[in-house]
């Protein structure tokens, strides 16, 4: 417990400090100003000074004291409202009503400050925290993220932050909000110990008061605080202690950076102890904005800003919800930043239907009264009179709290003339779009300042412009509407913090999004990652941007890439411009670049130490025996009868099926006797199977060999039967000659050997993938691509190790983060036995720390299986999705569920085609279902040269090697212009 002391000293003019009253129509200000200033010397408008200290006492990540009032704070959850839908815009305008008519159960008033204003990123802050989410992150990894930190400093990135303060109550009179019994036992502060005379001799000369408060006193007013924030639950999260400063010097840097230096977080405050949160000057002699003077602690440059605060002045006579017309969606749509303050009081039904009575009665008397004196009412005191007369009639049928408010936005700039275009620009926005009209107030601007600061305000003579209105107005401007999008946390029921925030990917307008894979799952959600879109639309090098991020920061990755990408990527990162040479394709194909007998030496060996690449066409016969990457046997067994089916096709398996499963039976029963002898010998039963060669497809092929020549010899064998053996026999013989088939056949299968790396890239060189998402259109070769690619993915599924660990940070046992890359996803899916295996693997993900990035241009099929999921009441696989330039409006209605929108929905139609989506720019739906426009932004040249897939355009990008140290990039803005050309 303690002080927080805040220096505040200003330099303003006599007038400005004079009583006056406030105009209760849309008169001017200033007149009013001028009518009632009451000057307190002869020597009118000399300046003075004006020093004093601005009474916060304590300050908590729960809750702080101003003066004798007890306030908490919620940072409210934004959303993004360009694809909402009309449920989640109601949501978006009516639950935050439905938690303030909670607060009020006292019968109390509740007095309430809502604050809007873009915050820059403490990048720094959280640089330290992705590294310490990470698993193992490289030196490479941790320099990333710090050279992202100074990438977004540098543009400045910021993002949208919405904070609700509530009065709890005072020390001196309890709390005013009520929800329970811990509420209830809040207490007054009474028989706390005052300071000794020395304390208080002190407190004269420093102006520094001594606190006294009684950590009784403390923890009951917390759960007071606890008790609103549950009851705000998802809608938000507390503000801590931190952010509560931030809000405090905010209004009084203007357009200045604010600095998070000096705040102690090592220590509680205690009595004599505070911290200097700001030293404040300001010039208030102008009528209409402040002048402040800051001081750069680092260079000791004077630094000045110039800031202004506009009124609301008047709304439209009938507010309606209209989504485009919502203020605060028309605030956000200007080129620089606007302050919102919004400050009112929750008033009790009782007193929410007294005062409109009371303004009923005002306008009704006053239509009565030029009726009697003979002059006609106007129609703008007639349709008062009307509406007025309704809400009171509502109220008393429907008795419902209300509020009276009064807004205010602030504006701030480094010259006088751009803050005067600044404030025209935002009044003639407002009036424009949503229909509100303010007012650029005079010789008021020190007292709005003020007003502005968290806690108690310093209560004007007559509120300027003060509104009262039902509570479900509320959330009509949508306060919460935003772009923020991307990873963050959340709470469990027991108070836990889940998920965290992953590396930066891009800007959603112009705040930046973040993105881990493994946050979704984090937070209890499925482990699928969908990634769609036309060809040249961005999303392979969203995918690649993903591969890089997560397997340097630790995740241990595998991408199975029919098109080569990964590996490409991986070998220009670590090979440089050697990639352009004529030989290197083909020793890469052969496995031995990087080996002391190649000519291609890495760039980066601590990159290519890390790298696998498994060219699969080169790989020995057998790799993918369905016995070799299955864990158990009759898991094999199930895993072969898929694989002879997709390989023939369906039509073909119904007619052989019989002698291959009759194949089956006696290869298993062979192995079951060798395990038995192995075991009658004394090995154990581990060892046994261990050792004990396991059955093979080659094995059963050759036993359907073995019956035909026996049925052949016995002539006893039914033509039928003869016949069905024949089939199967070169059917199979056939299959075993085709190129990439053969990869399943082998008399001893050799299966790839378990090297742990943080990247292993598996490419099908030469595999012709099916051109139509239909399987009933397919021919062989397009059968053969879709199996072998769901055999690759049981493969490089068994190849992600799912056991326990020591953590190399913390030293606790944990299951490493894996990822699995899937691209051209859609030719595992377009298969009923394909779907089934991803739904497996989705829903074994999150057991296991493994997520599956699906990256397609069809998602229909994974449509299917989030829909089969739904109905049998289980959370939906897909925790994120990105969905990037559609072709044609069918593609796009496609392509629509997938982001949880209506696919008849014009405007999500719209939003996934052109012009709103070019390269690189997609419609992301993130973990908490937002949805918004996002830019992937790949940041340094070097990634954008490892990522380009282009054959025309990679070669002259990959000319250049890349720095092994990541600190040695540079940032895209900075490459020349032929290669931007490029």
């Amino acid at each position: 417990m303690g002080a927080l002391i805040i220096g505040f000293v200003a330099i303003v003019a006599v007038l400005a400090l004079a009583w006056f009253l406030v105009p209760s129509k849309k008169d001017d200000l200033a007149d009013e100003a001028k009518k009632d200033k009451k000057p307190t010397s002869g020597t009118g408008t000399q300046a003075r000074e004006d020093a004093q200290r601005l009474p916060y006492r304590y300050a908590d990540d729960t809750m702080f004291i101003h003066g004798d009032s007890v306030w908490t704070a919620i940072r409210l959850t934004t959303h993004p409202e360009e694809l909402a839908s009309p449920e989640e815009l109601t949501a978006m305008a009516t639950e935050p009503g439905r938690v303030f008519a909670a607060l009020g159960r006292s019968g109390r008033p509740v007095e309430w400050h809502l604050k809007i204003v873009e915050k820059p990123v403490d990048a720094a802050a959280e640089t330290a925290k992705i590294v310490d989410a990470a698993w193992l992150p490289t030196a490479n990894f941790r320099a990333y993220v710090e050279r992202i930190a100074e990438y977004q400093q540098r543009l400045g990135a910021s993002e949208r932050e919405v904070a609700l303060f509530i009065k709890l109550g005072s020390l001196t009179h309890g709390p005013a909000v009520d929800l329970g019994e811990t509420a209830a036992e809040a207490p007054r502060a009474r028989g706390e110990a005052r300071p000794g005379l020395t304390a208080r001799a002190g407190e004269f000369v420093t102006g520094v008061a001594e606190e006294d408060l009684a950590p009784s006193t403390i923890e009951r007013w917390q759960a007071v605080a606890a008790s609103v924030h549950q009851a705000f639950g998802r809608l938000g999260e507390p503000l801590s202690r931190a952010d509560l400063v931030y809000h405090i010097r905010k209004p009084l840097y203007g357009h200045l950076p604010v600095p998070k230096e000096p705040l102690i977080h090592s220590r509680a405050w205690g009595r004599s102890q505070f911290d200097l949160v700001v030293d404040f000057r300001g010039d208030n002699s102008r009528p209409t904005h402040i002048e402040i003077e800051q001081v750069d602690e680092e260079t000791g440059q004077q630094l000045t800003s110039y800031t202004t605060t506009l009124v609301v002045a008047s709304w439209p006579e009938n507010v309606r919800f209209q989504q485009y017309q919502a203020w605060a969606r028309r605030v956000g749509e200007l080129d620089f930043p606007v302050d919102v303050s919004w400050r009112g009081t929750l008033l009790p039904a009782e007193r929410f239907t007294k005062e409109i009575s009371k303004i009923h009665n005002n306008l009704k008397d006053e239509y009565e009264d030029m009726v009697a004196g003979g002059r006609t009412p106007d129609q703008q005191l007639t349709d008062q009179v009307a509406v007025s007369k309704d809400a009171v009639d509502i109220a008393v049928d429907n008795p419902r709290p209300g509020f009276e408010g009064r807004m205010r936005f602030t504006v701030s700039a480094p010259t006088v003339e751009e803050l005067n275009r600044r404030a025209s620009e935002l009044k003639k926005h407002l009036e424009r779009q949503a229909g509100v009209e303010v007012l650029r107030a005079k010789r008021l601007q020190w007292r709005l300042m003020q007003e502005a600061l968290p806690g108690d305000d310093p209560k004007l003579p007559i509120a300027p412009y003060q509104r009262i209105q039902s509570l479900e107005t509320f959330g009509i401007g949508l306060p919460t509407a935003g772009v923020n999008i991307g990873d963050r946390t959340s709470r469990d029921r027991s108070g836990h913090v889940l998920g965290w925030k992953g590396p930066f990917i891009g800007w959603s307008g112009r705040f930046p999004v973040h993105y881990g894979l493994h946050v979704g799952p984090a937070r209890n959600m499925g482990a699928g990652v969908a990634c769609a879109g036309a060809s040249g639309g961005g999303k392979s090098s969203l995918g690649l941007l993903k591969f890089f991020q997560e397997s340097e920061s630790g995740t241990e990755c595998v991408a199975i890439d029919p098109k080569v990408d990964f590996a490409q990527m991986c070998y220009y990162l670590a090979f440089g411009a050697q990639v352009n040479d004529p030989d290197f394709e083909r020793e890469a194909a052969e496995g031995t670049i990087g080996t002391a007998y190649s000519k291609f030496q890495p760039v980066n060996a601590e990159f290519w130490a890390e790298t696998r690449v498994i060219d699969l066409l080169k790989s020995h016969d057998g790799v993918l025996d369905p016995w070799s990457i299955t864990p158990d046997v009759h898991a094999g067994r199930l895993v072969a009868e898929t694989m002879f089916a997709g390989f023939i096709g369906q039509q073909m398996w119904q007619r052989i099926q019989v002698p291959v499963t009759v194949a089956m039976e006696a290869v298993l029963d062979r192995y079951d006797q060798r395990l038995q002898a192995a075991m009658s010998q004394g090995a154990s039963a581990a060892h046994a199977s261990d050792t004990t060669p396991r059955p093979t497809a080659w094995e059963v092929v050759q036993n359907i060999e073995e019956q035909l020549a026996a049925a052949q010899e016995d002539a006893a064998s039914r033509a039928d039967k003869l016949a069905e053996l024949e089939l199967a026999v070169t059917v199979l013989r056939s299959l075993r000659k085709m190129p990439y088939a053969r990869l399943a056949f082998a008399k001893e299968p050799r299966p790839f050997e378990t090297v742990r790396r943080r990247r292993t890239v598996i490419t099908l060189r030469g595999l012709e993938l099916p051109q139509d998402d239909n399987p009933d259109n397919w021919q062989a070769p397009d059968r053969l691509a879709s199996t072998i690619l769901q055999m690759v993915m049981r493969m490089a599924s068994q190849m992600l190790d799912v056991k326990l660990e020591q953590h190399p940070v913390t030293g606790k046992m944990a299951t490493r983060p894996k990822a699995l890359f899937v691209d051209e996803s859609y030719v595992v899916t377009a298969t009923p036995a394909g779907r089934s295996l991803l739904q497996r693997a989705l829903k074994q993900g999150r057991s296991y720390a493994m997520v599956v990035y699906l990256i397609t241009q069809q998602v229909t099929d994974l449509i299917r299986i989030e829909d089969a999921e739904s109905r049998e009441g289980g959370t939906n696989q897909i925790h994120s999705a990105f969905m990037f330039l559609q072709k044609s409006v069918e593609e796009a209605r496609r392509v629509a569920p997938m982001l949880k929108r209506d696919p008849d929905d014009p405007r999500v139609i719209a939003s996934l085609m052109e012009p709103h989506l070019e390269t690189g720019v997609c419609m992301y739906r993130d973990a908490d279902n937002r949805v918004g426009t996002t830019e992937i932004d790949l940041v340094f040249a070097e990634l954008l040269r490892a990522t380009d897939t282009n054959p025309k355009t990679r070669p002259a990008r990959q000319a250049v090697d890349p720095p092994a140290d990541v600190a040695g990039w540079s940032f895209q803005s900075e490459m020349n212009d032929l290669e931007v050309a490029a």
